[in-house]
């Protein structure tokens, strides 16, 4: 989700101004990262014909989440973690609304390739994701949150390798790891 790393010192600058509470810094966060979150939301909202969710409303709905409460932006890899979490949640909270409407027959499915060119491919259950995602983050948080930024944040291997201080290949190795667990147990839930 984040541009390219010619920005990164402007968004730490923004994230700065957005910990001292400047307005005009959040607006500016936003409007640097806008594209970023639309092409994530794009890939998200890959889920088939009952999606009722369009890409600008998950955007704007992600935004509006980050930005309508204070925002105590550690980092720059603390405020992607928000932004994916957010958009992890508004789906999740989609679907569980669409699922109570239809007594069950609501569920989205997403895959585990819609954000990334490395994954599977078949479709789950948005639901199945989160009760696999929580399980994964209680066994071990770090793949957790690897696989949240990675899915539901849009960040590559290199982003999410810089963010972190490790190397690619690190991140790589456990991306492979968080998706064999994310895997097994979504087939499970089947």
């Amino acid at each position: 989700m984040a541009n390219g790393a010619g920005d990164t010192a402007e968004i730490e600058a923004l994230l700065e101004g957005v910990r001292c509470g400047r307005a005009d810094a959040t607006d500016r966060l936003f409007a640097l990262l806008y594209e970023d979150f639309r092409s994530q939301a794009h890939l998200l909202l890959r889920v088939g014909p009952r999606q009722t969710l369009c890409t600008t409303e998950l955007v704007n709905e992600t935004w509006l989440r980050l930005s309508g409460r204070t925002l105590s932006v550690e980092s720059r890899r603390h405020f992607f973690n928000l932004a994916a979490r957010a958009m992890r949640q508004l789906l999740i909270d989609r679907a569980r609304s669409r699922a109570a409407g239809k007594r069950g027959e609501g569920h989205e499915a997403l895959t585990l390739g819609a954000a990334s060119d490395v994954a599977a491919d078949e479709p789950f259950d948005v639901l199945a994701l989160d009760r696999v995602m929580t399980e994964l983050a209680a066994t071990d948080a770090a793949l957790a949150e690897l696989a949240e930024m990675h899915l539901f944040g849009g960040l590559g291997f290199g982003e999410i390798a810089e963010l972190r201080g490790v190397s690619e290949r690190t991140v790589f190795r456990d991306w492979r790891t968080a998706r064999m667990f994310l895997l097994r147990f979504i087939g499970d839930g089947d």
